[in-house]
């Protein structure tokens, strides 16, 4: 088979449990050939698997380039998938021997070409497609647990990918190229599969349609995923009462432009300076952030089709005690505004507390649970309830 033509695997990185969302957004929008695609969602991992036979790896390179992913942390083009041995796996010392084995002697040469001649190309005018390359190597444990330290791991994947590439200098810092080795376990006593590859340089997540940030702000990535959830028709109003910075309606605006959407947040200088700048910046019309405390909304009854928010949760939000306080009156606030069969999609850590909320008689009388999902959000297991508003 020519270099040109040939099998392409390319793992992407999306919010964890929201898989399945990601994967849709994958399958629609890149136009790959449909015969001999795969399209592989792994549950709870944050990972999201393609795998081509017979590609051109230059084009698909380009499509994943020119192709905006709303819902992908980033990309990258594996080079190698291979299992590691039980008995080496419970062995530092064979683990890192093992590692450094694979990187040293995988077929590197197909995919470093692919990725240097896009850097090249879209990087005409700039001096790191013409100088030395630079990178950086990074590992992901993931769910898997290992004595060996993860800089360590790392440490042997860009050892030894240096001693393939010698011209190439390792800068943490600013890189041209990140090599990334990672490895899962999709079965609970199934094989370890270790990747190897490097990632495709796309705009990070983290800025898209914001310049303001606050210490919670949520992934636009993750927002992203929620509003796919909830997917607003035409003329529906969305409504986020804890919109922080304003990750949520914004990420809903350029979604639906159809749909009219409204953030509240109770601290003047988070909505003013923030969530009000980052509107500005997006440049989004069907969007409007307003002033006002959850526990007493000022909107009118059955307003409100769709309610998607990040409620206050762990201690980066306060204590315990504060916070038990707080959902009682959301939840009796979001079922006054809400419109019969309206819906609400919740994010909090505080699984045991609205559990206990959701027990309490009067919310039983007003809501449905019709799903908890379990999500991950900056390392923290998270939960996301769907709720749907009783008649």
């Amino acid at each position: 088979m020519s270099q040109a033509h040939r099998s392409v695997h390319v793992l992407f990185h999306v919010p964890e449990g929201l898989e399945f969302v990601a994967k849709e957004e994958i399958s629609k929008r890149l136009e790959l050939p449909a015969e001999g695609t795969r399209y592989v969602e792994e549950p709870g991992t944050g990972r999201v698997q393609v795998m081509m036979d017979h590609s051109d790896l230059a084009d698909i390179i380009s499509i994943l380039q020119d192709t905006p992913l709303s819902s992908v942390y980033d990309i990258t083009l594996v080079a190698t998938k291979v299992n590691i041995p039980l008995h080496v796996f419970n062995n530092v010392d064979e683990t890192n021997e093992f590692i450094s084995h694979i990187t040293e002697t995988t077929a590197w040469d197909p995919i470093v070409n692919g990725v240097r001649h896009a850097a090249t190309t879209n990087n005409a005018s700039s001096s790191s497609s013409t100088d030395v390359p630079t990178f950086r190597a990074t590992f992901r444990k993931g769910q898997l647990k290992h004595a060996s330290k993860t800089q360590v791991l790392a440490g042997q994947v860009g050892f030894s990918f240096g001693k393939r590439y010698p011209d190439w200098k390792v800068n943490l810092e600013h890189y041209d190229h990140e090599v990334l080795a990672t490895w899962m376990r999709q079965e609970k006593e199934g094989p370890i599969t270790l990747l190897l590859g490097i990632s495709l340089p796309v705009p990070d997540t983290r800025y898209r349609h914001r310049i303001h940030f606050g210490r919670t702000s949520l992934n636009p990535a993750i927002a992203y995923c929620l509003v796919q959830l909830a997917d607003p028709q035409p003329g529906q109003v969305v409504f986020d009462m804890c919109c922080g910075t304003g990750t949520i309606p914004i990420e809903g605006a350029a979604a639906y432009p159809d749909a009219m959407w409204f953030g509240s947040e109770v601290k003047v200088k988070t909505l003013s300076e923030k969530a009000q700048g980052n509107v500005k910046h997006a440049g989004l019309t069907n969007v409007d952030l307003f002033l006002a405390d959850g526990r007493q909304l000022c909107m009118r009854d059955a307003s409100v089709d769709i309610v998607i928010s990040d409620w206050p949760w762990g201690l980066r939000e306060g204590s315990y005690s504060t916070i038990q306080k707080l959902y009682p009156k959301f939840m009796r606030q979001i079922g006054r505004v809400l419109r019969s069969h309206g819906k609400a999609y919740i994010v909090t850590q505080g699984r045991k507390l609205f559990n206990r909320v959701l027990a309490y008689p009067w919310c039983k009388e007003t809501w449905n649970v019709d799903k908890v999902i379990s999500i991950g959000i900056g390392g923290y297991p998270v939960s996301l309830y769907m709720l749907s508003k009783k008649d």
